[in-house]
């Protein structure tokens, strides 16, 4: 695939003083055919996704097969996403460079290739921006995770910090003090003789 239009982003700037409308306008169509064509690169690599292992079972543990699949996977090393789905990180643009419905169709085109090979990104509701997202995903493409290669099971990536209580109804994050008191842990049981017998 040609990736001419790859020049809008990593050019230098220096290159791009002129300051006219018609200039801004070519940049902008370029962008959004690199990010055309980036999205086609996404959606062939849904055909990268590994087939799933030969395994012979017996008739008793065949409604076993998704589960060993599974485990299977989790035995063996862990990979880039770079590596898993044949798509260099390179290849995404920085967020500052991208507008609103360009980064929309990036993320679409992300989280459907993420779910062909059976990843799920999990982000709380109002805590990200669209453009926080998007960076948020390109950056798990340096990081390893398991190949899935059975047709059952999702594996799930927390785009959170668990450390910061984000309220999705209050759309705020709580300070430790104001989540203790909306989420108390029980912390002493009541002991009763008469459970022992």
């Amino acid at each position: 695939m040609d990736f001419s239009a790859a020049k809008i982003f990593t050019a230098n700037s220096k290159d791009y003083c002129e300051k006219s409308d018609t200039f801004v306008v070519s940049k902008i169509m370029l962008m959004q055919e690199y990010v055309n064509q980036l999205i086609e690169i996404l959606e062939e690599a849904h055909h990268n996704r590994p087939s799933p292992r030969y395994i012979e079972l017996s008739e008793d543990d065949e409604c076993l097969r998704d589960i060993i699949d599974m485990e299977m996977s989790m035995e063996e090393e862990e990979k880039t996403m770079e590596t898993i789905f044949g798509v260099p990180k390179m290849y995404f643009p920085p967020e500052n460079r991208l507008s609103d419905t360009q980064i929309s169709q990036l993320i679409d085109g992300i989280i459907a290739l993420w779910r062909a090979f059976q990843y799920e990104a999990d982000f709380r509701r109002g805590e990200f921006t669209e453009r926080e997202q998007y960076t948020k995903l390109v950056e798990c493409w340096e990081k390893t995770y398991p190949q899935l290669r059975g047709t059952n099971g999702t594996w799930h990536i927390e785009m959170y910090d668990y450390m910061q209580h984000w309220d999705e109804e209050e759309m705020r994050y709580l300070t430790d003090e104001e989540y203790d008191a909306k989420f108390p842990m029980i912390t002493d049981f009541e002991y009763d003789e008469n459970d022992e017998e």
